[in-house]
């Protein structure tokens, strides 16, 4: 039987949920599994993006998505 990645994420995020001193370790469990679900994104693996989704939305995980504008005066 096998386990994917998502699963133990979602399984290890649970656990350091309940420990006292798990917030970091709650963030950096988060920052991997969005990363996994934009992976999945990109590569128009939908099915995955919704699951993943779908997890991050139960643990109370809310999302934004945000699109990042930088400027710079062209050098002349």
């Amino acid at each position: 039987m096998s386990v994917s990645f998502e699963k133990v994420l979602i399984k290890s995020i649970k656990d350091a949920l309940v420990d006292a001193d798990g917030e970091d370790r709650v963030n950096a469990l988060l920052k991997m599994l969005v990363e996994v679900r934009e992976s999945a994104k990109m590569n128009e693996d939908f099915v995955a993006y919704e699951r993943i989704t779908a997890q991050l939305e139960e643990l109370g995980v809310v999302l934004a998505e945000e699109v990042h504008v930088t400027a710079r005066i062209k050098a002349s």
